[in-house]
């Protein structure tokens, strides 16, 4: 709850601090002593736009500072420690405005995301978060109780997964079908590929075969002929048979001179050489081929070869590499397949359990708006709100959010027999501050904004209707911290504390204070609200905090 609120250099305001505590706190004063100042300083923190105007005359800045204690369950970062949180802001006449948060720098949406969970700003033109419709659902929900708040969650972890799972499959890309065609063109690719069964070692074995089968008359006629020149003679005498011949004559030779035994010795291999020669000659010759059908057989295992590489490689080696990546790529695209068909199933059975759960989660709501709006409009005709009536009503989405299928909006009709419309649109400011009062009465413990704060709640009511709504601030109060500016003294006479706000001369200029009164001095300022005589008034006033303190 609100601690300390301290603001300088506002308007009229020059210092002034402001120490609520537990319970209604009240402000009172005359017109024009600057109420409206103290609380558009809480405005300002709660993130309202600011103007130079707004700064004291002939100073170059405006600052305020508000502290809550026991502020950790609202925060969101998850590394703030401290139970005490500062907000503080500085206007100035040129040059940046600067909220903080703990002394740490935050953008002004920021401060007034978090401002909007601490306190409630209700009266005329002021910040009204039961506005809002996500306000009205969340304090909807809490009444409602614990079931409808499980289901509520459940009905968002369910929504959290389809989100989840809906960008999965918009990361797959591509539909079914786009994905059926790719995966069929992936497998014609690597089947072709596959069937084909080339490798480079048989590609250059094809190659040759190719060259001596396209030859093989020519290879046969010239081994024949290699064959008879060596060895056979026909036509002439052979070398081998003239070798033998100058063997001899080496022979005779070398019986006479030794020397010539290593020529001869020489002779002799040659001979051998060239006999072996004539035999692999005669046996190439006899296994020439000349079978045209299995020429045509390599011709066409070629033309295999010449037909893959041009279709995906210049060489076997590329169409290897090109064949290990399209297998990669179809192994992917076929998991990718098979996770969004897995994903398929689950976005049905995800949004069949979602729908299920939101119609069950409408129901319950709609249970909890019946009691709601029936106690929240009793509340209403006790503050002199006759005649008035406040409605729920639902308007289904198109789609599932996380909160549900429906939208949901308080109406108002502030007279009978007028339509119900937008509580935002119909109510006027006093009538507003007592709606709001009957929300928050009704709502007391779900509510979960820890300081309240009404603007003249009072205006335009009197008599009994003043009692009552005296007695829903005291109430109210008991569950959060209220602070109520008023002109009606059975409201101050209702306040745990009371303050005085006040315009002063200081320094030849005006400024405006305020203080917190003892017991004797809330006396007289009762007695000046209530206006009468001074002895009259002082029994009246007496007689008002006397029933106040016997009420508490």
């Amino acid at each position: 709850m609100l601690r300390l609120l301290e603001v300088q250099n506002l308007a009229l305001i020059d210092n002034l601090s402001f120490y609520p505590a537990e319970g209604l706190n009240v402000i009172t004063g005359e017109t024009g002593a600057g109420k409206s100042m103290l609380l558009g300083a809480i405005s300002l923190l709660l993130g309202e736009r600011a103007t130079a105007e707004a700064i004291r005359a002939g100073e170059e800045e405006a600052s305020m500072q508000a502290v809550f204690s026991h502020a950790q369950p609202y925060l969101d970062a998850e590394n703030e420690t401290a139970e005490d949180l500062s907000l503080s802001r500085e206007i100035r006449v040129s040059g940046p405005n600067i909220c903080r948060q703990n002394g740490r720098v935050l953008p002004l949406a920021a401060m007034s995301a978090l401002g909007r969970r601490l306190v409630d700003l209700h009266g005329q033109n002021k910040q009204q978060s039961l506005l809002e419709s996500d306000t009205q659902r969340e304090l909807l929900d809490r009444f409602g109780g614990p079931r409808l708040l499980a289901l509520r969650d459940e009905v968002g972890e369910n929504y959290c997964k389809l989100t989840s799972l809906l960008g999965e499959r918009e990361k797959l890309g591509g539909d079914e079908a786009a994905l059926e065609r790719q995966i069929d063109f992936l497998r014609f690719q690597l089947t072709e590929i596959e069937s084909a069964g080339l490798s480079a070692g048989e590609e250059e074995g094809l190659e040759r075969l190719f060259r001596r089968l396209s030859h093989a008359q020519q290879l046969s006629a010239i081994s024949a002929k290699l064959y008879d020149e060596l060895y056979e003679g026909a036509d002439a005498v052979a070398i081998v048979d003239r070798l033998g011949m100058a063997e001899k004559e080496l022979a005779s030779a070398a019986a006479m001179d030794e020397k010539l035994a290593e020529i001869l010795e020489n002779v002799l291999s040659v001979t051998n050489q060239l006999t072996e020669v004539a035999r692999e000659l005669r046996s190439y010759h006899d296994g020439i081929c000349l079978d045209t059908a299995e020429l045509q057989e390599v011709i066409l295992r070629l033309e295999t070869y010449k037909k893959i590489k041009k279709k995906y490689g210049p060489t076997i080696a590329d169409v290897e590499k090109l064949a290990a990546a399209i297998s990669l790529e179809f192994q992917e695209i076929e998991g990718r397949n098979h996770r969004r068909t897995a994903i398929e199933r689950e976005i049905s059975a995800t949004e069949e359990i979602l729908n299920k759960q939101a119609v069950e989660l409408r129901c319950l709501r709609q249970e909890a708006a019946v009691l709601l709006v029936e106690k929240i409009n009793e509340v209403m005709q006790v503050l002199s709100l006759q005649g008035a009536r406040l409605e729920i009503v639902f308007h289904p989405l198109t789609n599932c959010a996380a909160h549900g299928c429906d939208a949901l909006e308080f109406v108002f009709s502030a007279n009978l027999g007028e339509p119900l419309r937008s509580l935002a649109k119909t109510a006027s400011g006093g009538e507003i501050s007592r709606v709001m009062l009957a929300i928050k009465s009704v709502l007391a413990e779900q509510d979960a904004v820890p300081t309240l704060i009404f603007d003249e709640i009072d205006a335009g009511i009197g008599g009994f209707t003043v009692r009552a709504v005296a007695n829903r601030l005291r109430q109210l109060a008991r569950h959060r911290q209220v602070i109520c500016v008023t002109h009606q003294p059975l409201i101050a006479a209702a306040a745990d504390h009371h303050f005085i706000i006040y315009k002063e001369v200081a320094l030849g200029r005006t400024v405006t204070r305020l203080r917190k009164l003892k017991n004797d001095e809330r006396e007289s300022e009762l007695v000046r609200m209530l206006g009468g005589e001074e002895g009259a008034a002082l029994a009246h006033a007496r007689q008002l905090l006397q029933e106040s303190h016997v009420s508490r």
